[in-house]
């Protein structure tokens, strides 16, 4: 069937690429959480919002995404400049050090402060583009999404074990983990052909109602983020039993995700994210400040079933090679954070002004990210390899469905005729690479499901491979150079 060549070392490679590539993720998200969002190293005074260092990370976050993004054409992949490999960390680290030195010196350590979450949201921004290369290059159907799902479901796995350490064990931890995860994100690099971080310089494009989607999904955060602060006596463990209890929450969400997605070609999260977001906003309205705790699980478990499906939607976009990976997370994770930012300024303007009309302005809140959700999710990219929006010649087109780019039909045809495929074997093969379930390819065949089946068997048996994702995989890697005919 198959020499000895480099097509099962290459999917080996992938799939330690991938382990690296979630652990770097977790590491990194872990560290964001502690550092930033929970207080455990930033004590709030007069406003919640601008003694906030999540606040002020968020705007230099958003400074040096604008920048790399707009210089990706020159520069990326970032994660092949050592400059940016090796500097974000320390910068990050950098501004973690100015943090703790800000809260020694207590209320005269603003200046101190502000510069040291900036200089954090600086950091991460080349934290941020040289993992999204890795795992943009990781892409495939059936694992955008268990990547960062798995990523997510880790850190808060770290965090709750990091925050049950001594302070200066915690500290040191925390010293280290931005070095740790940009020495994964490496590791990774070094498993995969550097030529897969390399996209096509044509510039891509998130469509006007996707952009818009990713602007809203952060104000509930932010909102919730501000309330909470200002309502709770002590934030940074209220923090500790919300990410707990949420931990629940995404494992039972992820594992049905998962478990639907594997027999149905459908997902989960889309249609259970903007209820969950919404159900925590009501219980802010209901509850008050002071036990704003109980509304945060469904708010931040909202919020991180969000960064799943966006941040697997940012990868698919860049791997189908209509723009550098940098580009596309830069200006997605910008909206996002825009979108935090709107929210956190929202809540403080209406604990500054509004007062009785707080229950309004947040069923107001609702309203707007349910129109944002219910209208704007149906609306996200197809599951296609498009090129250019253009069918290519292809053989035996599947139909009914976008064509597949060129240089994935040549990687077809070349397997078809090595491992002589049959006309109807490689129409199944199309619809697989498009993500299509077996119901799926029956419906637009007018074939049984048992046929359809037997037909995708004798793929498998022909490319010795046996399950989806190792077809796509070695589909990507297949090339008449290393197959004996």
């Amino acid at each position: 069937m198959r020499s000895g060549g480099t097509i099962k070392p290459l999917a080996e490679n992938k799939s330690l690429a991938s382990v690296y590539c979630t652990l770097g993720f977790s590491i990194y998200w872990t560290w964001l959480l502690f550092v930033l969002l929970t207080g455990f190293f930033s004590n709030t005074h007069s406003s919640p919002v601008f003694d906030s260092a999540w606040f002020w990370s968020t705007l230099g976050h958003i400074a040096a995404l604008t920048l790399l993004g707009a210089l990706s054409n020159q520069y990326s992949p970032y994660s092949s400049n050592k400059i940016v490999l090796l500097g974000s960390p320390l910068i990050s680290i950098l501004g973690f050090a100015a943090i703790l030195y800000a809260n020694m010196l207590g209320g005269e350590s603003s200046g101190a402060f502000m510069f040291g979450a900036i200089t954090i949201g600086i950091g991460t921004s080349g934290q941020l583009v040289c993992w999204c290369e890795l795992y943009s290059s990781l892409y495939t159907n059936n694992k955008k999404r268990m990547i960062i799902a798995v990523g997510i479901l880790v850190s808060e796995v770290l965090f709750l074990a990091i925050a049950m350490l001594p302070r200066q064990t915690m500290v040191a931890v925390l010293f280290a983990m931005p070095l740790l995860a940009v020495a994964c994100v490496y590791r990774g690099l070094g498993k995969i052909e550097s030529t897969a971080l390399k996209q096509e310089t044509e510039e891509g494009k998130l469509s006007p109602r996707f952009a818009l989607f990713c602007l809203v999904y952060s104000i509930p955060l932010g909102f919730f983020q501000v309330r909470f602060l200002f309502g709770a006596e002590n934030a940074a463990w209220s923090w500790v039993t919300t990410i707990g209890l949420s931990l629940v929450v995404l494992i039972a969400l992820v594992v049905a995700d998962g478990l639907i997605a594997s027999k149905r070609d459908t997902s989960l999260i889309p249609k259970v994210v903007i209820p969950v977001a919404i159900g925590g906003l009501l219980l802010i309205a209901t509850f008050g400040d002071e036990r704003a705790a109980i509304s945060g699980i469904l708010v931040y478990s909202a919020h991180q079933l969000l960064t799943i499906l966006l941040y697997s939607e940012f990868a698919k976009i860049a791997h189908s090679g209509r723009s550098h990976a940098a580009r596309i997370f830069a200006l997605g994770v910008c909206l996002t954070d825009g979108g935090f930012i709107l929210g956190m300024l929202t809540a403080e303007v209406s604990l500054t002004f509004l007062s009785g009309f707080y229950l309004e302005l947040t069923l107001g809140v609702v309203y707007v990210v349910a129109l944002a959700g219910f209208l704007l999710m149906p609306r996200f990219p197809t599951e296609t390899m498009l090129e250019n929006g253009v069918a290519p010649e292809s053989t035996g087109p599947a139909k009914g469905s976008p064509a597949l780019s060129a240089s994935m039909q040549k990687k077809i045809d070349r397997a078809a005729s090595a491992y002589s495929l049959t006309a109807r074997e490689i129409e199944m093969l199309q619809y697989i690479l498009r993500g299509k379930s077996v119901p799926a390819i029956a419906a637009e065949t007018y074939l049984s499901r048992n046929t359809v089946k037997t037909h995708i068997v004798h793929i498998y048996q022909k490319l010795d491979v046996h399950s989806r994702d190792e077809l796509i995989v070695f589909i990507e890697n297949v090339d008449l150079d290393d197959i004996n005919r």
